[in-house]
């Protein structure tokens, strides 16, 4: 249990900066597209998913690379719990941040960045939780989904459709 702590400490801390870093890596490179694949291109909530999606799917790709070569085997059903705490994570930013903002009217900077670590959080949970738990989908079906997901965010980042999720409320 100590162990699985700390590896959810390391877990969540490497998330986090990462996710926040990738908030201003895109300013930063003077707008370089290719830094905008992996990095928030505008105040949409499509682009904050970002900051959860790349570094838990980098992170899970170390992990996977640091068993294999260790020659540590991975949790049963490894893949598809990472890939299901991925979604969970994106879903609670998505219903957390669109419930916030129609309960109190607004939004408020500070609740959204209390709400990213809540839906790092809350991904990690449910990834230990899956982790030992028998899955409605295996290894090809979970990198078919995170493979699709990356393409999403290629594409949306420069092909927006016009639906509120895309939407940059910055923009005038």
């Amino acid at each position: 249990m100590a162990t699985t702590n700390k590896l959810n400490f390391f877990r969540f801390f490497f998330i986090s900066i990462l996710g926040v870093l990738l908030h201003f890596t895109y300013e930063w490179s003077n707008d370089n597209p290719a830094v905008g694949l992996f990095s928030a291109v505008n105040e949409s909530t499509w682009e904050h998913l970002k900051l959860i999606f790349f570094p838990m799917l980098l992170l899970t790709m170390i992990e996977f690379l640091w068993a294999h070569i260790k020659d540590k085997p991975l949790p049963e059903h490894y893949l598809p719990a990472r890939t299901v705490g991925i979604l969970s994570g994106m879903a609670f930013i998505v219903v957390g941040f669109y419930t916030l903002n129609g309960v109190l009217g607004r939004n408020y900077e500070f609740l959204n960045i209390a709400l990213y670590f809540a839906g790092v959080m809350y991904a990690l949970r449910a990834e230990n939780r899956l982790e030992s738990k028998q899955m409605c989908i295996n290894d090809y079906v979970a990198m078919t989904i995170l493979a699709i997901l990356a393409v999403a965010f290629f594409a949306f980042t420069n092909y927006p459709p016009e639906l509120g999720i895309f939407s940059d409320p910055t923009a005038d």
